[in-house]
């Protein structure tokens, strides 16, 4: 994680580099370089040196209290935060590393001042929300949080962080309906990370919760669910005798073709939805159930989906190319869960 977490930040700092003087990019492109090797001191170095060229450089600024943040030197890290935010081109990860670096100490008060403040500065701010729902969990404020990560989904629908929050969110409080419907959006914005695995697993969780015949949810346990997520959720209703005797993963592929046939015949003009286009196209380019596959195949058992990608060589490898082709992007204006 934190791995990943690092080149995040690296690709992210790498673009501001492309703007600087070609001295100046030359000793950031060094420190950065520098920082992935674990080598901190030499990376600072590199740094101060772009600093004395220009002193009021953000990225340069930026890359110092980030470079302090890896050390785990947070009152040094912060210390460089506040000069970035000040600067009048202060992005999102400005703020996002001052706030990583409150909440490392523990100081969830000041981290959500400088969450409050960067949302005032970018409204529509995914990775702040992201990162102020996450201090506010920590304070144990859920409701809070969990209507900030909301608040992040409908604003910047094309950003991860928030749908995985979400997601999780979900997951504790057994609301399945959410768990698919953050979660699927999720690891097709964020495709092949450790946390694209974890999230495939709730969702697999999920469909095995809601589609139980049986089993009914407590009355007080039953979340006050969006004309969407109920038209959904009728939907599956209709499945579930089918999976009587246990839910397998053609049990999914078949009410997943269910559910998009029914929404695109009797819902698709009230909610027109980014995801459901993507499964309709899947399913004209004959790539659905390879998908499917890949979202819970490994999940249902590793073994069988594996046998499964051998003796379906031919339409995964068809799968793959078209995921590693194009970048999903959830459109604004599709967010119905007020």
């Amino acid at each position: 994680m934190k791995k990943l977490f690092f080149i995040l930040f690296a690709l992210v700092l790498a673009v501001g580099v492309n703007a600087q003087t070609p001295t100046v990019k030359k000793f950031q492109e060094s420190a950065m370089a520098l920082m992935q090797q674990g080598d901190f001191t030499n990376a600072m170095v590199a740094l101060e040196k772009a600093k004395a060229i220009e002193p009021q450089n953000l990225e340069t600024i930026k890359n110092i209290s980030f470079c302090f943040y890896l050390q785990r030197e947070f009152a040094q890290a912060i210390d460089a935060g506040k000069i970035a935010i000040e600067l009048p081109n202060a992005d999102q990860q400005s703020f996002q590393i001052l706030g990583l670096s409150y909440k490392s100490i523990a100081d969830y008060s000041a981290a959500n001042k400088i969450y409050k403040r960067a949302l005032k500065k970018f409204p529509d701010g995914g990775v702040i929300y992201s990162e102020y729902g996450e201090s506010l969990l920590q304070e144990n404020k859920k409701d809070e949080a969990i209507a900030t990560w909301e608040k992040g989904i409908e604003l910047a629908p094309s950003y991860s962080g928030n749908y995985y929050n979400a997601a999780k969110y979900y997951y504790k409080e057994m609301n399945w309906i959410r768990v698919l419907i953050h979660g699927e959006l999720f690891v097709n914005l964020e495709s092949y990370s450790a946390r694209t695995n974890e999230v495939k697993k709730a969702m697999l969780d999920a469909y095995k919760n809601m589609l139980r015949p049986i089993v009914k949810t407590p009355y007080h346990l039953i979340p006050k669910y969006a004309d969407f997520e109920k038209k959904q959720l009728d939907i599956y209703e209709k499945t579930k005798q089918q999976v009587a005797e246990g839910l397998t993963i053609d049990h999914i592929g078949s009410i997943r073709t269910r559910l998009l046939m029914e929404w695109m015949s009797d819902n698709a003009k009230l909610y027109p939805y980014q995801l459901f286009s993507h499964w309709q196209h899947m399913i004209r380019e004959g790539i659905f159930e390879a998908y499917n596959q890949w979202l819970f195949g490994a999940s249902f058992g590793e073994e069988a989906y594996q046998k499964w990608l051998s003796t379906h060589a031919e339409e995964a490898k068809k799968f793959t190319e078209f995921q590693q082709s194009r970048i999903y992007r959830q459109p604004g204006g599709q967010y119905y869960l007020n």
